[in-house]
């Protein structure tokens, strides 16, 4: 489901925060790292990464799971405690 228009309203909050805590993580940073960085260490294309955090695509767990491990996490859950929403 790629159109957030089909979204339900629990998938589209979740999609938002996906998206606001890896842009968030990406340029806390030391240094802030850019979306190109960011998606080569991860190993996704730039294109990718761009529309997880621009709300265009909800990302598998994989894709979650190599994004935090490029940001420094060892694991997918210690990302998510970082969720200043409650969300995830």
């Amino acid at each position: 489901m790629d159109n957030k228009s089909n979204l339900s309203d629990e998938d589209a909050t979740i999609r938002d925060a996906i998206a606001d805590l890896v842009r968030t993580q990406r340029k806390l940073q030391e240094p802030s790292l850019s979306q190109e960085e960011l998606a080569h260490k991860a190993g996704i294309s730039f294109e990718h990464l761009n529309h997880i955090e621009n709300r265009k695509t909800t990302p598998s767990v994989e894709v979650l799971h190599r994004i935090a491990r490029a940001l420094g996490y060892r694991r997918l859950s210690e990302l998510f405690l970082l969720d200043e929403k409650g969300v995830l």
